[in-house]
């Protein structure tokens, strides 16, 4: 590999021995039914249990805070943190949510950078190299403004991501909090679900609940989210209300959130996912600029093909060069005439109409 992976390495390391470390805590354990001998509360109860020799322990496990002298089964943790009864959902979530997304990461450059390693440098297919200090292909202006405009929407992709991310996770810290007031405060009680909006691309899901609250029965709205499918007209729910304003209410385990947090939900998941396509953009303007900044540019005979979101390039030769794909739009390119100017490494390749030109990073294929 022409680059020293580092990070995808450490990643991938870093991943493998926590979900390894998660892995040797549960099948180094042993299966138990533990009885609930009190509440810790926020998810943790207080417990009993027999080990397999019969010896009797307390401890606090995870659960959905169960009430006293509930029993159900648990997972009593092995070496190298020995006797913590822990829910099996807990050990997957453990070692998949903190395990899988470094490895994914990680193990996904090194795959790539291998994959790679299939195309080596071919010489001949080399632009000049810049002498040293004469700028290369950024020398000229027109080509310094050119990766400007390419730049400055690879930012834009990525900061609008990072908003979208910043905004789903302030809304969602948001939520929890207000839901552990409500029920800190709150006032438990039983209703009755008597009607649903399901949750969909137009609705946010809800349900509209009968119960009473100080002695006054009415119907109240809740909005749910993803909640809502799981419920069905005529469902007998818990409910907790502020008894300062009984319309401020959750239903069973759903999670409370105020009404504004719906309306940043909605456009900041979309901007969310966008992210990672920003941020890797912006490495490829990176590339860009490495290769305009030591190369010179060539004129060569290029067919050029529009395979939907991404270029193809064909050069004199019969080599085959190909962009990676772009989000929702494809930079515009003539429609007219073959010849292009490039900077070439052998590898990876900077391809324009003109100098001043849309810029397009593409990479050999067989």
């Amino acid at each position: 590999m022409s680059r020293r992976p580092w990070w995808a390495i450490g990643l991938t390391v870093a991943g493998v021995l926590w979900m390894l470390y998660a892995g040797c805590v549960f099948l180094t354990g042993y299966w138990a039914t533990v009885t609930v001998t009190g509440g810790a509360g926020d998810g943790f109860c207080d417990v009993v249990w027999n080990d397999p020799d019969g010896l009797r322990h307390s401890g606090e496990s995870d659960c959905y805070d169960e009430p006293e002298g509930s029993r159900f089964e648990v997972r009593v943790s092995g070496w190298p943190d020995a006797d913590e009864p822990t829910l099996v959902e807990t050990y997957v979530g453990m070692g998949l949510v903190l395990g899988l997304p470094p490895v994914a990461l990680g193990g996904g450059r090194l795959v790539q950078l291998a994959w790679r390693r299939r195309f080596p440098p071919a010489p001949h297919l080399q632009t000049p190299l810049a002498p040293e200090g004469s700028g290369g292909a950024l020398a000229d202006q027109r080509t310094v403004a050119a990766l400007a405009r390419v730049r400055r929407r690879a930012w834009l992709l990525a900061a609008a991501g990072l908003v979208g991310t910043a905004a789903l996770v302030g809304t969602f810290t948001v939520e929890v909090e207000a839901d552990q007031h409500l029920r800190d405060v709150g006032v438990t009680t039983v209703g009755t679900v008597v009607q649903v909006e399901p949750d969909s691309k137009w609705s946010t899901g809800a349900a509209a609940v009968r119960f009473t609250a100080d002695g006054d029965t009415g119907i109240r709205r809740v909005t749910l989210g993803g909640y809502a499918d799981d419920y069905v007209e005529g469902d007998v729910v818990d409910v907790v209300y502020d008894p300062v304003d009984p319309g401020r209410f959750i239903i069973d385990d759903a999670l409370y959130g105020p009404e504004w947090t719906g309306w940043v939900v909605a456009p900041s998941l979309p901007l969310a996912l966008v992210a990672p396509f920003g941020v890797l953009r912006v490495a490829r303007v990176r590339q860009m600029r490495r290769l305009l900044t030591t190369r010179s540019w060539a004129r060569m005979p290029t067919e050029v093909e529009d395979l939907h979101y991404r270029w193809q390039f064909t050069v004199d030769g019969g080599s085959v060069w190909r962009s990676g794909r772009y989000l929702g739009w494809l930079p515009d390119w003539p429609s007219s005439g073959y010849s292009t100017v490039w900077v070439s490494d052998g590898t990876t390749a900077v391809f324009a109409p003109d100098p001043g030109g849309v810029l397009v990073l593409a990479r050999r294929r067989r």
